[in-house]
């Protein structure tokens, strides 16, 4: 797939994501809520992510029917539809792939949204596509999250294929970590499967081989990972702890309390409102759909919609299917705005505040490491990839590369250079031919966090900085 197939693929989406969104924005005004009810309860963004087959849908089915937010009466409809077409063991999956190309084929293509709730937390899943051919769309899902739920299958050589070079264990871990999941449940899933029956010492293999890949993706371990083994399929270990009769050596939490367990992120209810727009469609007038990462929004705001500057006002907010008064950093929102219309809108634009708007720019200076160019090549000047930031999805062009990083003192080394291979740290100049919004990684991480990719991998991953000294040095000499 070449990089101009790749931003189309991801261009795609928003016919189907519209028809999801008119089913569930037209809510009686009536039924408004004051935004404290929901502020109750803390609200996390959790995205499932792994190889495909390793179970994620199925997973998220299941975490929807323990939850209650699936009866009976579907789950039966969805076993029926999934026999016929001889999917049998698929139907928990249905709950989560709601379109029929992912039925039939058994792949998530889009990033599928469902809401569960615990006694202390509200969650919204995003059941990330897993084959490769998909991941734009995974990176769109993981940008949105504050947790990741790495599903890996414990069957015999289905863990072996997604963990091998080419499977997307590895890229979506990598791609999970740059895009700021910082806190990550491993789940052991298919521990049921005649190959696993339970046993103690395919979960440890299993473990041994993911810690030391999980260490180098830049994830602590210790403080940030916790595994635990499950069956997706069957529901064990999710809701309630596994029973000793089934797997006598666990002693560790089921998914829901692990879930519970984490600590939300700080984020700032006071700061400039952002929020990057993942998608749009029209709804008694013009709603867009995305995640605050920052300062709150209330219903009669005026805002901008950047980079074009457009003045909007916010004509209503919804959080799931309730009306809100206002919302605060971390929800996932739509948004009706008058002001505008939904096709001078694209998916990247940010919805940012009139006194404090986020910068539009063509090109900008980044610290760059290099994971893994095509064919052992070298990056230069000229190199051509597509950005991935917050929801943009661009092509782009490195045009300078301005230093390397030293390994061992992370400080930029002395000598110039014309070209880095991969594991390199490098800082440089990226150019994109559209205005984009960004903001520098130290002052907002979701927003200034990136990757690139080129013929569908990811060659690199990066942070935007602020202009070297020794580069504006330069220019004024």
């Amino acid at each position: 797939m070449d990089s101009k197939e790749e931003v189309h693929a991801h261009s795609v989406k928003p016919e189907v994501v519209e028809q999801k969104g008119k089913e569930k924005i037209n809510v009686d005004p009536e039924e408004e809520h004051d935004e404290m009810e929901l502020d109750k309860k803390r609200h996390l963004n959790v995205v499932f992510i792994g190889h495909v087959d390793a179970g994620k849908s199925t997973t998220g089915g299941q975490i929807l029917f323990l939850s209650g937010q699936v009866d009976d009466r579907t789950i039966q409809k969805y076993e029926k539809e999934a026999k016929e077409k001889s999917r049998e063991s698929w139907y928990m999956a249905y709950i989560m792939d709601t379109n029929e190309e992912e039925r039939v084929k058994g792949k998530t293509v889009e990033v599928g949204r469902a809401h569960f709730e615990t006694e202390s937390s509200r969650f919204t899943i995003l059941d990330a596509p897993g084959h490769k051919s998909y991941v734009p769309n995974m990176i769109s899902g993981a940008s949105q999250a504050d947790v990741g739920v790495l599903v890996i299958s414990a069957r015999k050589g289905e863990f072996e294929t997604g963990y091998e070079r080419g499977g997307q264990t590895r890229e979506h871990v990598q791609l999970a970590k740059t895009l700021g999941v910082s806190k990550l449940l491993v789940v052991v899933n298919k521990m049921d499967d005649p190959t696993v029956n339970w046993a103690k010492e395919r979960y440890d293999e299993i473990g041994s081989k993911m810690v030391p890949f999980l260490k180098t993706s830049g994830y602590n371990v210790k403080k940030d990972v916790q595994f635990l083994p499950i069956s997706g399929l069957v529901g064990t270990n999710i809701k309630n702890r596994v029973d000793k009769t089934v797997c006598s050596w666990w002693d560790g939490p089921c998914l829901f309390e692990a879930l519970d367990a984490i600590e939300i992120p700080l984020r700032d209810p006071k700061g400039p409102f952002r929020m990057p727009i993942i998608d749009k469609f029209k709804d008694m007038g013009t709603v867009v759909m995305g995640k605050v990462e920052s300062g709150s929004v209330r219903e009669g705001d005026s805002l901008f919609v950047m980079p074009n500057k457009v003045p909007v006002k916010v004509v209503a907010i919804f959080i799931d299917e309730d009306r809100v008064k206002r919302a605060g950093p971390g929800e996932n929102l739509r948004v009706r705005l008058s002001g505008i219309e939904e096709e001078d809108i694209l998916s990247g634009f940010v919805l940012a505040s009139v006194a404090n708007p986020i910068p539009a720019v063509t090109d900008f200076f980044a610290q760059l490491q290099i994971l893994e160019l095509l064919d052992n090549a070298i990056l230069t000047a000229g190199y051509k990839a597509v950005l991935h930031i917050h929801s943009i999805v661009e092509e782009c062009e490195i045009i300078e590369l301005i230093s390397q990083m030293d390994p061992k003192t992370k400080k930029p080394m002395k000598k110039h250079i014309r070209f880095v291979k991969n594991g390199a740290v490098v800082v440089c100049k990226i150019q994109v031919n559209n205005l984009i919004c960004v903001e520098k990684f130290s002052d907002f991480p979701q927003l200034g966090r990136f990757t690139l990719r080129t013929e569908g991998k990811t060659i690199a991953v990066g942070k935007v900085i602020d202009p070297p000294s020794t580069y504006s040095r330069k220019l004024s000499s």
